[in-house]
């Protein structure tokens, strides 16, 4: 091979490594109008990136969650509505793709830390009006029969002044 044809196929397999590092969401993202791309950034926000996880698409910067986005920006285009996006990716990813997961089923466990929190203390208050009520109530206890020291002290107090 010649010098010429190496660098024609080192140049072809460079521009088509730089092609290919452009995300696909840079090359062919659908023009949206302006309360599309309110949407659209809505929307983002609700779905979590496959590989940052703890992050939304919207902030997230990988590859995955910018061709997310695009296909987010695909289907808004497209006329769909949020809940039939938000359901195109629960049925590709599952439900753990959703940030807020919906209220039902096992994710109501989440709230039973709250739950405990508030019969505790409902618990808490009605023992302490029990006890308020039951205490104001009780008769006055019969005063003690005085003792022999405390006269012998009160005597000596009596006498030192």
């Amino acid at each position: 091979m010649s010098r010429t044809t190496i660098r024609a196929l080192a140049a072809v397999v460079t521009a088509w490594t730089a092609v290919g590092a452009v995300p696909s969401a840079l090359r062919s993202q659908p023009v949206l109008a302006p309360d599309q791309e309110a949407r659209a950034l809505a929307l983002e926000s609700e779905l979590r990136c496959p590989v940052c996880r703890s992050q939304s698409i919207r902030q997230s910067r990988s590859f995955m969650a910018e061709d997310m986005k695009a296909k987010l920006r695909e289907l808004i285009a497209a006329g769909r509505t949020d809940r039939e996006i938000r359901d195109w990716f629960v049925e590709r990813y599952g439900e753990w793709i959703l940030l807020t997961p919906p209220r039902r089923g096992f994710n109501l466990a989440a709230f039973l830390p709250l739950v405990v929190v508030v019969v505790g203390a409902a618990g808490v208050v009605l023992l302490a009006r029990r006890w308020s009520r039951h205490g104001s109530s009780r008769p006055a206890a019969e005063p003690l029969p005085p003792s022999p020291h405390l006269a012998r002290l009160e005597r000596e107090i009596a006498e030192s002044e």
